[in-house]
């Protein structure tokens, strides 16, 4: 994958690189550990599939729904949905709020998935904003690189 800041790619052919004797092509994005990068460094494309991933996943819970109560649809969404939207969140900090906003509607629809299923009597506990937990990812590698010096944080 060729990285660069650039929109497009260069007017310049880029040499072919070989491996075993075989050419390796260029890739426009790469997939590590789950998390998709793309040659300008953004996250965009990744976002936009979690985003999609989970309002399917949401869907499905929504047809099942009538099989269970508030508090199960609130258990499989915080195992099947939340738990894929809070993946690697400090690698989405290049991330327009445009595209992290699309993650928050799919958690807005699940709330009111959970409202509809709740008893008339019944309070809920609010769900955690999704940017309060992102933020709070980034407290605690501050934290772990500034209080407990872990050595692998060192460098940041």
């Amino acid at each position: 994958m060729l990285i660069s800041r650039r929109q497009r790619p260069p007017d310049t052919p880029i040499p072919t690189i070989l491996l075993g004797g075989r050419p390796v092509p260029l890739q426009t994005s790469l997939s590590i550990l789950g998390v998709e990068v793309n040659s300008v460094l953004t996250f965009t494309d990744h976002i936009r599939t979690i985003a999609r991933k989970a309002a399917w996943k949401l869907c499905c819970v929504r047809r099942v729904s009538h099989l269970l109560d508030s508090q199960g649809i609130t258990t499989l969404y915080a195992a099947q949905i939340r738990s894929l939207m809070e993946y690697a969140p400090l690698t989405w900090s290049s991330c327009p709020p445009s595209y992290l906003s699309l993650l928050d509607k799919v958690q807005a629809r699940a709330q009111r998935l959970i409202r509809l299923k709740a008893l008339q009597d019944q309070l809920l506990p609010p769900l955690q904003p999704l940017q309060q937990r992102r933020e709070v990812a980034g407290l605690c590698v501050f934290y772990k690189t500034h209080k407990q010096h872990v050595p692998h944080l060192a460098a940041l």
